[in-house]
C-alpha cells in the first residue's frame, strides 16, 4: 500500500474525503470547487478561483501538519450534532482519525505518498488527450486555440497503429487506435503513449507551439519521475518544474 500509494486504499486508511471532496489533499488544506450549474458535481483544485474569490500560491500552500490532523478530529469528537460533524468533515475533508492511529511513527499529513498512476496515468493524460480533441466535459476552448482536428486525429491514430505493431510485447501491449477507440489504454499503455510515442506523433500538430512545449514539459516531469534513481537536487528542481507546468496551464 505504502509502496504504490494507491489513491483508493489510502482515502480508507488516512480515513478521508478523497479526491471527489471539498478539500481533498491530504498534505494541504487547499479547497476544490464545482460548478454549482452541472449536474455533474466533481470537484477541481484549480490554484485560481474562476470567479476571482481567491488564489492559491503554489509555493506556499496551506499545509497540513500532523498536529493540525489530530486537531480536526478532536473538532469532530466534540460536536455534538450529526451535521456539525459532516460540516467539519467537509470543510477539511477528514472524517476521523486515521485506521493506523495507534502506530505513531506515522505522520499522518506528510508520511503517505501520492498515487502517481491515477493522478497523471489514469487521470491528467486523458484528460488533456479529451481537451485537444474538445471532449472533454463539454468545454470549448475559451480564448485558446488548443484543439487538434479531426482530420489530424484520424492522421494519428492510424500512425499509432503503424508504430504500436513493431514495438515488442515486453515494451507495452497492443494499443488500439487512440482517435476511435481507448478502451484498451490502460495505465501502462497511457504512460507508454504519452512519454515515448505522442512526441513525435504530436509534433506540429498544434495551431501553436506553446502548446506542444506545454505538453513535452510534462513528459519530461514524468520520466524524471520514472527513473531508476532520483537525486535530492533532481527533486528540488522537479518540484519547480511542476508548479511552473501547473501555473502555465492555468494561465
Amino acid at each position: 500500500m505504502f509502496p504504490l500509494g494507491d489513491i483508493i486504499a489510502i482515502e480508507k486508511l488516512l480515513n478521508i474525503k478523497g479526491h471527489n471532496g471539498k478539500c481533498s489533499c491530504h498534505s494541504c488544506e487547499i479547497k476544490a470547487i464545482n460548478n454549482p450549474e452541472s449536474p455533474d458535481k466533481m470537484y477541481y483544485v484549480p490554484l485560481n478561483h474562476p470567479k476571482k474569490v481567491r488564489a492559491w500560491k503554489a509555493t506556499k500552500l496551506p499545509l497540513r501538519t500532523h498536529t493540525s490532523w489530530a486537531d480536526v478530529t478532536t473538532k469532530i469528537s466534540q460536536a455534538h450534532l450529526k451535521k456539525d460533524c459532516e460540516a467539519i468533515a467537509m470543510h477539511y475533508g477528514i472524517k476521523g482519525m486515521p485506521a493506523l492511529q495507534r502506530v505513531g511513527s506515522i505522520d499522518y499529513a506528510r508520511g503517505v505518498p501520492w498515487d502517481f498512476m491515477h493522478l497523471l496515468l489514469e487521470n491528467v493524460i486523458k484528460n488533456l488527450v479529451n481537451l485537444w480533441m474538445g471532449k472533454f466535459k463539454g468545454l470549448d476552448t475559451g480564448t485558446e486555440d488548443y484543439l487538434i482536428p479531426d482530420h489530424i486525429w484520424k492522421e494519428i491514430g492510424l500512425e499509432m497503429v503503424a508504430v504500436i505493431k513493431d514495438i515488442p510485447s515486453a515494451f507495452v501491449h497492443s494499443l488500439g487506435n487512440i482517435a476511435e477507440d481507448q478502451s484498451n489504454y490502460t495505465a501502462e499503455g497511457w504512460a507508454f503513449w504519452f512519454m515515448h510515442i505522442a512526441p513525435t506523433l504530436l509534433q506540429n500538430r498544434f495551431h501553436h507551439i506553446k502548446y506542444y512545449k506545454h505538453f513535452c514539459n510534462l513528459v519530461n516531469i514524468m520520466k524524471t519521475c520514472t527513473q531508476f534513481t532520483i537525486t535530492h537536487i533532481e527533486i528540488d528542481h522537479l518540484e519547480k518544474r511542476i508548479i511552473q507546468w501547473v501555473e502555465e496551464f492555468e494561465l
